[in-house]
C-alpha cells in the first residue's frame, strides 16, 4: 500500500488497534494465492476468545499485522494482529 511508511510496513489499517480496543481472536487471512481461509489459526485455545489491547503494534519478523500485547483470560500475552479483529 503506497500510503504506508516503510518503517511501519507491518501495520495494516484494519489491524492498527489502539490500547483499550476489545478484540476477538480469529483465523488470519490467506497470505498467498491458493492458501485457504482458516489455515492460519491463532491457536485452538485462543480462537474466538475476547481480549483487550494493552499496547502495540510492534514490528514483527513475519509481517503478520504487528505484535500486540493483549489482556485475555486474566493474563497478558503477545500475539499478531492478523489473528485479531475488533469485537
Amino acid at each position: 500500500m503506497k500510503d504506508r511508511h516503510p518503517k511501519y510496513a507491518f501495520r495494516s489499517p484494519n489491524k492498527d488497534f489502539a490500547p483499550g480496543t476489545l478484540i476477538r481472536f480469529v483465523h488470519a487471512p490467506p497470505r498467498w494465492e491458493g492458501e485457504k481461509m482458516g489455515e492460519r489459526c491463532p491457536g485452538a485455545k485462543a480462537l474466538g476468545k475476547l481480549g483487550v489491547i494493552i499496547s502495540g503494534p510492534y514490528d514483527d519478523a513475519h509481517d503478520w499485522g504487528g505484535v500486540f500485547y493483549v489482556h485475555v483470560n486474566g493474563i497478558e500475552v503477545s500475539h499478531w494482529g492478523d489473528f485479531m479483529e475488533k469485537a
